[in-house]
C-alpha cells in the first residue's frame, strides 16, 4: 500500500469525509486512493483516509477529481489512483451508510457487485 503522510491542506474541512473518530485529523496517519462501489453498481475512486495500523477510518463523501496546475500534476495524481486499484475495493454503505440505496440494500439492481 503507497503511503501518502496527511498534511491537512489549508481549508481541509473533515465534515467532507466519513472519518468519525473523537481524535479528529489527528488521528488520520496517511491517505491514499480506493476503488469505492456506489450503491447504484457503479465504481469511483475515492480518497481514503487510514490511522497508523493501516485501518481504514473513513473515506471521502464524493468521488476524487485528478487536477493540478500543471499537466504534470494530474499525471502524477493518475499514478497515485493506478496504485490504489491495487487494494481491495470498499463499499460505500459501509462508511456512509445514510446513502440511498435499491431494494437489494446495495443498489446494484438486485445483486451486489463483485469487487473482485
Amino acid at each position: 500500500m503507497l503511503r501518502n503522510a496527511f498534511t491537512p491542506p489549508c481549508g481541509f474541512d473533515l465534515m467532507t469525509t466519513t472519518v468519525d473518530s473523537p481524535e479528529g485529523l489527528a488521528a488520520i496517519a496517511f491517505w491514499g486512493y480506493r476503488l469505492v462501489v456506489h450503491p447504484d453498481g457503479t465504481f469511483f475512486v475515492h480518497e481514503t483516509y487510514y490511522d497508523d495500523r493501516e485501518g481504514v477510518l473513513g473515506i471521502a463523501r464524493e468521488p476524487a477529481r485528478p487536477c493540478g496546475e500543471a499537466a504534470s500534476d494530474v499525471h502524477d495524481e493518475l499514478k497515485r489512483m493506478a496504485e490504489g486499484l491495487q487494494e481491495r475495493p470498499l463499499r460505500l454503505l459501509d462508511y456512509a451508510p445514510e446513502t440511498p440505496s435499491g431494494p437489494s440494500g446495495d443498489g446494484a439492481g438486485g445483486g451486489a457487485p463483485s469487487l473482485n
